[in-house]
């Protein structure tokens, strides 16, 4: 492959054509676990260029890929393999914060490319990612005083993929808790010299302040030594599922190709996503033609229910 050409391919959204339902196995069954035979050390020396890694071969690369991304716990990994056992994908699902699946994802990818986000395999480089994922008009939902932000996503490298769902709550869902700290009582008394009386005080100690943000509200001396904190908590459930969809051949019909996944959290955002890394495999998350994301979340104030979509999704999901 010529470097002109490899530029071209490496910048170019991945489009292929395959069996998408039988690769779906690959998030659920048929792989083995993220452990390889590859060598422990397969990192080869100097680095690329462009500052990234460098590999003998491709299983040498995504072995590599499959130990990181279980160091930096992103989720369910699963490896395929050809008929000789060597490594040709590395996938899986990440359920979590946004805030924490992006810096994983970015610990990976900047160890993986460098600074150029250009990884060196076989001798040919690969660009890893070079832009933020395609987003779908993120849509505001309120109930209530509760709303939030509902999107999904998708990322088409010819080296890593993404397909994914994620929300945040961006106002409401408060409700006023208070928290009791218990003090501990003492007693004390002192006799001055001279004709003066003795002098005897309680006073209370306690282990702790109030939490942050919180208030004190109420304190109640010795011998009792209760001081009462108030604040405003956010008490959400948020939950995604998460199901993507391809075109049946040239029937136009809308078939699921990925199985559902889904999460449920008490924070304040959360995200679901397949992703995947390999070279010029047949990929279900390019093969996707849509994704539907199902969000609900609720509050003290307001329960939302919404659904948000990457690309062309059956008519109950728009």
């Amino acid at each position: 492959m010529t470097d002109s050409m490899h530029r071209l391919l490496a910048n170019t959204p991945r489009r292929t054509y395959g069996a998408a339902p039988l690769l779906a196995a690959v998030f659920m069954m048929g792989c083995s676990a993220a452990t390889t035979e590859a060598q422990d050390d397969p990192v080869l020396d100097p680095p690329s260029a462009a500052g990234g890694l460098r590999f003998a071969s491709e299983h040498d690369a995504l072995g590599w890929v499959a130990r990181r991304a279980e160091e930096l716990d992103m989720g369910t990994t699963r490896i395929e393999r050809d008929e000789g056992g060597r490594i040709t994908k590395v996938a899986g699902v990440s359920i979590g914060s946004p805030d924490e699946i992006a810096l994983a994802k970015a610990q990976l990818i900047g160890e993986l490319g460098g600074e150029g986000r250009t990884v060196e395999i076989a001798g040919e480089s690969f660009l890893v990612e070079d832009q933020e994922p395609e987003v779908m008009a993120a849509a505001a939902h309120c109930s209530g005083g509760l709303c939030t932000k509902d999107e999904s996503f998708k990322s088409d490298y010819w080296l890593y993929r993404e397909l994914g769902s994620r929300t945040s709550v961006t106002s409401g869902g408060f409700e006023t808790q208070r928290k009791t700290i218990q003090g501990t009582g003492s007693y004390e008394c002192v006799d001055l010299p001279g004709p003066l009386p003795v002098t005897c005080n309680g006073y209370c100690t306690y282990p702790s302040a109030c939490p942050s943000g919180f208030t004190q509200e109420s304190v109640v001396g010795y011998p009792t030594c209760r001081r009462t904190c108030v604040g405003q908590v956010r008490n959400v459930t948020l939950s995604i599922s998460i199901v993507g969809f391809e075109f049946f051949e040239s029937s136009g019909i809308l078939v699921p190709s990925i199985p559902e996944r889904s999460g449920t959290t008490h924070d304040a955002s959360l995200e679901v996503k397949y992703w995947e890394y390999g070279v010029g495999i047949d990929s279900v998350i390019s093969d996707a033609d849509g994704l539907c994301g199902s969000h609900s979340t609720s509050g003290p104030d307001g329960f939302v229910v919404a659904r948000s979509h990457w690309g062309s999704v059956p008519s109950t999901c728009q």
